[in-house]
């Protein structure tokens, strides 16, 4: 057993009623636990062998006294041994902040319970929301991996603490995810991701000390993303749209693939960030002041709607620029291949399927690699600071990597 209790006087020495503290000591911690009963008695009716009330006979007022004192510290005694068995049940290791926060909640009337694993999850969030130092996109990410989480620990009847995030929960974590979730290995890679950030945050604000998550691995496979081409760009930017909704997301697509910048900092341009000849503005992520330089498409673009960007919802943007690519005949059958596991999944799909918002800063650093940009330079301007992240995004087109063959091989 990682605990032992007794009950001591504060003073036992005293004249007059004194507190009854009941103390423990804590194996795993090495530490004792002193907690109060608010009881008070003579030390005179103490017996020191047994640390405990001596037991008056009769019906006398002193007698009753006792004795609702004695049944009130067999109730501080049974709270606490079945205190520690449920917190050791759960895997969690026994700290005396930990059961003295749950001796308050059972007999101090306090509102709210110790709290939580999805309770801290949910500080977490509000936290981040509170800083604003992160998108609402990725806000909108860690809400839904709190979601998979308490779906997870009731489809599989795991009961999550934070010392129960070890080996055993990353095996049968990444099972659920794979089989039941049938989630690719990239959406699986980030949320693990996003629950060793959590777990990483909880060890700073002293939640617990399990450092066992450091281990888990973040899977990832490469992924068939497609970037256009320049004839297909501008095919995309000359067609003579039917509608004003396709000429308005086509024009904010085109202004994406000529800057590199993500939708998320695009749709916030107005005619105050254009300075000599080029876009300055505080990136989503980096908080970088970029100053992007403007060329033909953007400045045009810009133009046309006088500095003032139409707004389009990101759900609607991906919808809209999906059927402007059908229109313009985007047909090309992709083989799509992405892996749950080792599990190798192809789809076949049309082009214009896979085009997205992401696709055009995918499109830019593609398309000014190929035109001879160095990639200094594009890392410069799309505000990558590394490599390992920016050459995710290079999809070089099958004409640039023929000519190289060519030249490498003739």
């Amino acid at each position: 057993m990682n605990y032992s209790y007794t009950f001591n006087l504060k003073d036992p020495n005293s004249t007059k009623p004194t507190l009854i503290y009941l103390r423990a000591r804590i194996k795993a911690e090495n530490k004792y636990l002193k907690y109060s009963t608010g009881e008070k008695i003579e030390p005179k009716n103490w017996d020191k062998e047994l640390q405990f009330p001596k037991k008056i006979k009769g019906r006398t007022t002193k007698a009753i006294q006792v004795n609702s004192i004695i049944n009130q510290l067999s109730r501080y005694g049974e709270a606490f041994q079945l205190i520690c068995s449920k917190i050791e049940a759960e895997g969690t290791e026994l700290t005396v902040n930990l059961i003295k926060a749950e001796l308050d909640y059972q007999f101090k009337k306090f509102t709210t319970a110790p709290k939580s694993f999805f309770n801290v999850f949910n500080e977490f969030i509000q936290e981040k929301k509170d800083l604003g130092k992160i998108t609402t996109g990725t806000i909108g990410r860690y809400e839904n991996i709190k979601s998979v989480l308490e779906d997870f620990s009731i489809a599989e009847k795991y009961n999550l603490t934070f010392n129960r995030i070890n080996n055993d929960f990353y095996i049968k974590f990444v099972k659920y995810s794979r089989k039941t979730l049938r989630h690719k290995n990239n959406t699986l890679g980030r949320n693990i991701g996003f629950i060793k950030t959590f777990m990483n945050w909880a060890v700073m604000k002293k939640y617990h000390r399990n450092l066992d998550f450091k281990n888990f691995e973040k899977v990832s496979s490469d992924t068939d993303e497609v970037a256009l081409s320049f004839t297909e760009l501008e095919k995309l930017y000359t067609h003579k749209f039917k509608t004003n909704r396709l000429r308005k997301v086509v024009d904010v697509f085109i202004f994406g693939c000529s800057t590199g910048m993500r939708y998320s900092d695009y749709s916030r341009i107005s005619k105050r960030n254009i300075r000599d000849g080029q876009i300055f503005i505080n990136t989503t992520k980096q908080k970088s002041n970029l100053g992007i330089p403007l060329n033909k498409y953007s400045k045009e673009i810009l133009e046309k709607y006088d500095y003032n960007l139409p707004i389009i919802s990101p759900q609607k943007f991906r919808e809209y620029i999906k059927e402007a690519c059908k229109v313009v005949d985007f047909n090309e059958d992709i083989v799509k291949t992405s892996f749950i596991g080792n599990e190798r999944i192809e789809e076949v799909i049309p082009k214009y399927k896979m085009i997205s918002t992401h696709t055009a800063r995918r499109t830019f650093i593609t398309l000014s690699l190929e035109k001879g940009m160095r990639p200094d330079i594009v890392m410069s301007i799309t505000g990558h600071k590394s490599y390992s992240s920016f050459k995710k995004y290079i999809k070089l087109s099958k004409k640039i990597r023929e000519e190289e063959m060519n030249k490498a091989w003739s």
